[in-house]
């Protein structure tokens, strides 16, 4: 009976977007966004500009998404630094980010705005503590900049140290309670080797490397920065709107040796990209794609994430990951362990057009397709 009834409920869901299809016309549907997609988070970071232009190209940005088809996200991810001047308020600037988000996506919450520490601000209240946050959907692990400073090469190996040694328990306390979600590890400074600071700059991101690509083979963690502006920093893995992905190798600063040439080649367990750098951005060869400004999108589906980069004429960029651990979420109060009633998690033929086909009817009348697990049931 209940196969009967899949089938049925097929047939009839296939008919009726047929005949809405021919009611409303046939043109194309943008693929920038997977209709699969069960969590949308927004990036950017690096507001600093004399007066508000920043600020208002991340407004520009937002519609032109929002346009595109961009589903309201989950949350916002800023990487710090909202002034031009060292140790300055942010306080301003961060109100300026949640009001034009809201301004846009008057539905989200604006407490789903996370902010961090820069170098260049002043270390006040405002910005999220460092450790571990349950998102629902995703993990995100914040590191603020007084944890993970700047000019590291004045001797902060212990307490880079002992942040690697609290990220690796609670990653250990993740892969024990059998919660497989992605983990998004937000961070001012980058952990790649440049010549920042004659090389200093994050001179023990080592610690942090190595426990993030050990726990990426069990776990799906992305790294998010912000900080360089590209410039000579940046130009030899892409410049202002970098990508690199699991298998891509990377340079890594050795600890306590300054220098162009002090560094270690890796490969990466774990997908590492910038914020997306939307203030200014320096470039030093003759590829414009250096210097591009852009706000980043991060999408997961049941067995993929997908990286978004805009700048202020559309899509820039679109990338995609395999993920570790197919599903929505496991062992989450919000997210419960997948089960074989969800379309997502089936891969019969009917039940992918079934669902490609409630996604659709859900959009035309504007109803919510989702089910605890993220998915619709059947």
């Amino acid at each position: 009976m209940k196969k009967f009834f899949k089938k049925s409920l097929s047939v009839l869901l296939a008919l009726i977007v047929t005949f809405s299809l021919v009611i409303m016309g046939t043109s194309e549907v943008k693929s920038t966004y997977d209709p699969n997609a069960y969590s949308t988070i927004i990036s950017a970071s690096d507001f600093q500009h004399s007066g508000t232009e920043a600020y208002d190209r991340f407004g520009k940005i937002l519609n032109i998404a929002k346009n595109d088809g961009m589903p309201a996200p989950d949350s916002l991810l800023v990487g710090g630094d909202y002034t031009m001047i060292l140790f300055d308020n942010a306080v301003p600037g961060i109100s300026r980010i949640r009001n034009t988000l809201l301004s846009v996506y008057p539905e989200m919450d604006p407490a789903s705005a996370v902010c961090i520490q820069g170098n260049h601000d002043n270390p006040k209240k405002q910005f999220a503590d460092t450790g571990f946050y349950d998102m629902g959907s995703y993990c995100l692990y914040v590191i603020n900049e007084n944890d993970f400073p700047w000019n590291q090469y004045l001797r902060f190996d212990k307490k880079v140290k002992a942040l690697a040694d609290n990220i690796n328990s609670s990653l250990d306390a993740m892969i024990a309670d059998g919660d497989r979600r992605p983990v998004i590890v937000m961070t001012h400074v980058p952990l790649h080797h440049s010549t920042r600071t004659g090389g200093g700059d994050n001179m023990y991101s080592s610690y942090l490397f190595n426990v993030l690509n050990e726990k990426a083979k069990t776990l799906d963690i992305i790294f998010i920065y912000g900080h360089n502006h590209s410039g000579v920093y940046d130009d030899y893995i892409g410049g202002s709107v970098n990508f690199m992905k699991p298998g891509d190798t990377i340079r890594i600063p050795q600890p306590d040796k300054r220098g162009d040439d002090r560094y270690t080649e890796e490969t990466l367990n774990f997908t590492y990209t910038n914020c997306g750098y939307i203030g200014y951005s320096h470039n030093t060869v003759s590829d414009t794609s250096t210097d591009k400004l852009t706000m980043g999108i991060i999408q997961f589906t049941y067995d993929k994430m997908r990286f978004i980069k805009y700048d202020e004429n559309g899509v820039y960029s679109v990338n995609e990951v395999a993920k570790l651990n197919k599903g929505c979420a496991v062992n989450s109060p919000e997210y419960p362990s997948l089960d074989d009633n969800c379309l997502c998690h089936s891969d019969e033929p009917v039940a992918k057009v079934m669902w490609n086909v409630w996604i659709f009817l859900c959009k035309l009348f504007k109803a919510n397709p989702y089910c605890a697990c993220g998915k619709a049931h059947y």
